[in-house]
């Protein structure tokens, strides 16, 4: 076999391995799975409420099972995850309830630590702890679509 002709079916046995990993990403219908990065670094309520209407829009027009949405906060955003500082925090909540898995929120380790702000006052129900602009670009990296409301 030639070098030509062996580089063409090695391109192509990768071109085959990456298609049929994009297949394995799809829902169980054979739909595709809608991968959503929000970034959120402020701590309005408004904001947060618009974001939380964003997040439902998408789920009601997708699908629950079509989406994976990851919500990142830092700076001030994370104020919303605290138990006695939050606006949102039964919304954040009823969401994540609901969602499950197809939800994920993070929050910026190098944050609380700037602030000072032990993680005994952020909520449970948060999925990760790792610096949030270092997660924004894992995930764009892997794919994922960026919003910010």
């Amino acid at each position: 076999m030639t070098l030509v002709l062996r580089t063409l079916v090695a391109m192509g046995a990768m071109w085959l391995a990456a298609a049929g990993a994009a297949t394995a990403q799809g829902a169980a219908d054979g739909r595709s799975v809608h991968r959503i990065v929000v970034q959120m670094n402020e701590d309005d309520p408004k904001r947060w409420t618009l974001m939380l209407n964003n997040i439902d829009n998408l789920i009601a027009a997708l699908g629950k099972d079509h989406v994976d949405i990851k919500v990142v906060t830092y700076g001030p955003g994370i104020n919303m995850f605290r138990k006695e500082r939050s606006g949102v925090l039964a919304r954040l909540q009823s969401l994540k309830q609901f969602a499950g898995k197809d939800v994920e929120y993070t929050v910026c380790s190098n944050t609380l630590k700037a602030m000072n702000v032990d993680r005994a006052e952020i909520v449970e129900f948060v999925d990760d702890f790792s610096p949030g602009i270092v997660r924004i670009v894992e995930l764009q990296e892997k794919g994922y679509v960026y919003l910010r409301p």
